[in-house]
């Protein structure tokens, strides 16, 4: 039996971000294998791309429909309780920090240094490490939520603060405004 047109779309675009992963990935200093490392300074050309992509109103909904397709059929409430429930924990357990992740991500690896570098406590929970599809809804659930479907997806506090360098406005806009220990420091 044929699988609908949705699904064949949204496996080949999996397999085709999996096959883009597996073939550009490199082993970092610290041992992590991923994407390279010089793929999330602020000034390099993977960088500047993704913030032209998530910088437009059509570049967001192109990454979300993706992001949608890849995620199929599941319960959107139910995903969206779960990443709340993530946040919230962290928050209610001291944690300032809940971050959504992928392993081989190194904008996510550039992010989780920062924190461990400064001595700032983080969550982190890496999608690409759950059983099933459930990264994937996560991820589309959580583009919903924030109007980002790439990860890092961090939030400070509970506020979503963005990914590395970009987002609303991101890690490294704040730490170098001083705005992050602000939020930190906030009760």
């Amino acid at each position: 039996m044929k699988r609908p047109i949705l699904d064949r779309i949204a496996s080949s675009l999996f397999n085709l971000e999996m096959d883009r992963v597996e073939s550009s990935s490199v082993v970092d200093e610290q041992g992590r294998v991923g994407e390279p490392m010089s793929w999330a300074q602020n000034d390099s050309l993977a960088n500047k791309f993704s913030k032209i992509i998530a910088g437009n109103d059509l570049g967001y909904k192109f990454k979300q429909w993706v992001a949608d397709i890849v995620a199929g059929e599941y319960d959107e409430e139910k995903i969206e309780a779960y990443a709340k429930d993530f946040i919230s924990n962290a928050e209610t357990s001291g944690v300032p920090i809940a971050m959504f992740s992928f392993t081989t991500c190194p904008f996510c690896r550039g992010a989780k240094d920062y924190f461990d570098k400064e001595g700032i406590d983080y969550v982190s929970l890496e999608l690409d490490e759950l059983d099933g599809n459930l990264g994937n809804e996560i991820r589309s659930v959580l583009g919903k939520m924030t109007r980002r479907t790439s990860v890092p997806s961090i939030f400070v506090k509970g506020t979503a603060i963005g990914g590395l360098n970009d987002g609303t406005p991101g890690l490294m806009p704040l730490v170098e405004s001083g705005e992050l220990n602000n939020l930190l420091l906030q009760q």
